[in-house]
């Protein structure tokens, strides 16, 4: 539970009020006026539905003890200031300031929730440890998370999201972390930035506040980071990977029992680790926890027990088993490299017939065509069947060659009820089934009907 004042507020955020007698303490910080408990700080932001302003009154009745606005009012429990969403970072940052502790920031296009978690697992193996809960990743979420943080914890891992450029470096201004991991540099939002190199350069923002003893970890076999030099930077540079010139290397990858077991070589390691989880995406996310965790001297035992406690965020490659029909539910998000290395994983899970069910990946703009086209492609060569939701998709509907000598058969929706009554006829026991899209596709709905309800077979 933290503990704030009304003054600390005013004197980090540069706001108004005149009750300088008025000083209550402060439990918790909101910015959902349905949780406002008595002594909350209630944040009010302007969203794209509500205007959180209009809330102040039931804050008052629910007993917060002090309220953030951009409106003047004459309550006491009321704070003006021009901009809510920056004073809330300026709160969190002063906040995290109070504590001595490491702190871990994660970005990338793919692949950044799943290392937040690994991280996670392994750091808390060793350290007290808080995390990005869900996806509080942008510039409301990251400071919530940040002032969850209290005296009892020893390390923090920060999930860092961006659409556009600017961002990232805004979250790495509060969190100043000690460590910086990114993941890769995909598509993911090319319709905003029009290149890979200005995702590049946003993600790059991770490292703006990094000092001498800083170190930024990179994905080594990512063809724009692997062109980082550390003679560029007054941070330290390690980049993992497959490569040899990785100084944190994996090899002898093996799936077996939907498990990874690999070999890791470098940062004075070299020892085999076992990941409850399969892909060479995700042995690269757990080569990104075991060189954070290195850095920080935790023992390589406990970094293996870490990595055995992985479990990956709801909607992220969740495994059910119902009716003899095994679902890998990854429908939380997709770009172009998420969708290409989860099916390129997919035989390793897969027995019986393997179908697919992939939604459109979003935000690709002028570059949506070809992918859907190329996913298309590859989705032909791994599975048997596939339904493919939504407009963009119907271009990889095309691209899905089917052989006459072969059972290969795929279908194309563009309404999710309509295709959920297909799917529910043709699936049978047996069968194993990815479902993968962008959020906005809503694929989980699919999961849900196709899961919730008894199949007949």
């Amino acid at each position: 539970m933290i503990k704030l004042t009304k003054n600390q507020i005013l004197s980090w955020t540069g706001g108004e009020n005149n009750f300088k007698d008025y000083n209550p303490k402060i439990a918790n910080v909101v910015t959902d006026s349905r949780k406002i408990q008595e002594n909350d700080c209630y944040i009010a932001i302007k969203g794209e539905n509500f205007d959180g302003n209009d809330f102040i009154e039931q804050a008052i009745n629910n007993k917060a003890s002090v309220i953030l606005s951009n409106r003047q009012s004459s309550h006491k429990e009321v704070i003006t200031v021009e901009d809510t969403v920056i004073a809330l970072g300026n709160i969190a940052k002063n906040y995290l300031m109070q504590f001595d502790i490491k702190k871990l920031a994660v970005t990338g296009s793919s692949g950044k929730t799943t290392t937040k978690d690994m991280l996670y697992y392994v750091f808390n193996e060793h350290f007290c440890t808080h995390r990005t809960d869900g996806n509080y990743n942008n510039e409301i979420g990251l400071p919530l998370t940040a002032l969850n943080i209290d005296k009892g914890y020893e390390a923090a891992i920060f999930e860092m999201g961006m659409s556009a450029l600017g961002e990232i470096d805004y979250l790495a201004q509060l969190v100043r972390p000690n460590i910086a991991i990114i993941t890769n540099i995909g598509s993911c939002h090319i319709e905003i930035l029009k290149s890979q190199e200005n995702i590049f350069k946003a993600k790059m923002e991770i490292s703006n506040y990094l000092n001498d003893d800083d170190y930024l970890i990179v994905n080594g076999d990512d063809k724009y980071l692997t062109s980082l030099s550390e003679n560029e930077y007054k941070f330290n540079l390690i980049k993992y990977g497959f490569s040899g010139e990785c100084q944190l290397r994996a090899s002898d990858y093996k799936a077996i029992d939907g498990q990874s077991e690999f070999w890791v070589t470098g940062m004075g390691i070299n020892r085999r680790f076992t990941l409850p989880a399969i892909g060479l995406h995700n042995v690269s996310n757990a080569l990104s926890a075991i060189a954070a965790g290195l850095i920080y001297k935790i023992p390589t035992e406990k970094i293996q027990a870490g990595l055995m406690k992985f479990q990956p965020s709801k909607l992220r490659m969740q495994i059910l088993e119902k009716n003899n029909i095994k679902y890998i539910n990854d429908s939380y998000n997709a770009n172009p490299e998420s969708m290409e290395a989860v099916i390129t994983s997919f035989e390793s899970y897969a027995r019986g017939r393997r179908i697919a069910i992939l939604g459109d990946m979003l935000e690709l703009g002028e570059f949506s065509v070809a992918a859907h086209e190329r996913i298309g492609r590859l989705a032909s060569e791994k599975f048997d069947l596939v339904f493919f939701i939504g407009s963009q998709m119907k271009h990889a509907f095309d691209n899905f060659s089917i052989d006459e000598n072969t059972d290969k058969r795929k279908y194309h929706f563009i309404d999710n009820n309509i295709a959920i009554e297909e799917i529910k006829r043709i699936i049978k026991y047996g069968d194993t089934i990815l479902i993968k899209g962008s959020r906005g596709m809503k694929l989980d709905e699919i999961f849900s009907a196709l899961t919730d309800d008894n199949m007949e077979g």
